[in-house]
């Protein structure tokens, strides 16, 4: 089952994510980060977006085709159950898969 990756720009908000859901199930994995010049822009965060997020929680990621794999440091892993996580990644039309990789890397700088 491949999963709906999203770019969602926020103003109002002062953030932007990454999301990429699962609609079979309602899971949802968020990479948020605030907008430049609000506080915490210089860092991204990790969350389901019902859970509190988790900051600086990927170690390291890649993708490989269009399947975005996770490895995250041991905070984030309990939140998820697992270290890894990876999922293949549709895109909701408004972006491509290439796009949203370039937004993924982004956000984790």
């Amino acid at each position: 089952m491949a999963i709906i990756g999203s770019y969602e720009r926020h103003p109002d908000l002062g953030c932007e994510a990454v999301v990429f859901l699962d609609e079979e199930s309602d899971a949802c994995v968020q990479l948020q980060r605030d907008l430049p010049g609000r506080p915490r822009s210089a860092e991204y965060c990790l969350t389901t977006g019902a859970s509190a997020p988790v900051y600086d929680a990927v170690a390291q990621w890649r993708r490989v085709g269009d399947r975005f794999e996770f490895a995250l440091i041991p905070r984030a892993a309990r939140l998820f159950g697992d270290e890894v996580i990876s999922f293949d990644v549709v895109t909701d039309g408004d972006v491509s898969v290439d796009q949203l990789a370039e937004h993924v890397e982004r956000l984790l700088r």
